[in-house]
């Protein structure tokens, strides 16, 4: 089977196995991204389009950190002849989040600023001869988290590695280098209600991430609808209208 075929197909059985979650609150997510490449100096071509998708789901190993498994497609014209060489990539990448932050200016959006590395297999199809090599990946970007439903723009850059003899002659290492922008989905916007969530009596207040779309119950101990971080008043008596500070 030829590579991008079982490429896009293993990103679509890897979907529905990464939409179960562990507790409830670990929401996994796709992403959809246009590429844009800027190839090894050795190739003969000056850039590629591509499209690039992924599938990740956070992992409890450190913290902030998830999995992801990303393929990526462009097509090349050849400066020589006007043809086009072809490129597939599948990897798996690990990925680590920073804390989310303005710099302190407040006309700035808020981002959440990220690096990963990964392993995977590069396809090329060079004027009309197909050849797999194994690769790396390593970059970094910011998510731009979004105010509905855990939606994030992400922006990247990554340079991509391969150990390829085939593609350009008298070169053994290819470099080529990318940058990605696009929409980070989490898998619950899509699959409302397919997730399991603590029972209503220990989720009176639910916090949403604005960037994985993760949600967490919040401690309100008067059940006032304000949870206790925020509440001035933490005792109010059951069934008073509070205002947002948790007071009458």
């Amino acid at each position: 089977m030829h590579m991008r075929h079982a490429a896009v197909l293993a990103v679509l059985v890897s979907a529905p196995a990464f939409a179960v979650t562990t507790q409830g609150y670990d929401i996994p997510y796709v992403g959809v991204y246009y590429g844009f490449e800027i190839p090894d100096s050795s190739r003969d071509s000056d850039g590629a389009d591509g499209l690039q998708l992924n599938v990740g789901s956070s992992i409890d190993w450190g913290t902030n950190n998830a999995i992801e498994l990303s393929l990526y497609d462009a097509g090349r014209k050849r400066d020589v002849d006007g043809g086009k060489d072809y490129q597939t990539a599948l990897f798996v990448d690990l990925v680590h989040h920073y804390a989310t932050t303005n710099g302190g200016v407040e006309m700035v959006p808020k981002f959440t600023p990220y690096v990963l590395g990964g392993v995977g297999a590069i396809q090329e199809d060079v004027g009309g001869d197909d050849h797999l090599h194994l690769g790396g990946s390593v970059g970094g970007g910011l998510f731009f988290p979004l105010p509905w439903h855990g939606l994030a723009v992400r922006t990247e850059a990554r340079a991509q590695l391969q150990l390829n003899d085939k593609s350009v002659g008298g070169e053994d290492f290819l470099i080529d280098y990318r940058v990605n922008v696009g929409l980070q989905i989490p898998l619950y916007f899509l699959s409302e209600g397919s997730f399991a969530t603590a029972p209503a009596q220990e989720c009176v207040v639910t916090v949403v991430d604005p960037v994985t779309g993760r949600k967490d119950c919040a401690v309100d101990t008067d059940a006032d609808g304000v949870n206790d971080t925020a509440d001035q008043c933490p005792a109010t008596p059951a069934g008073v209208k509070v205002q947002a500070n948790g007071c009458q």
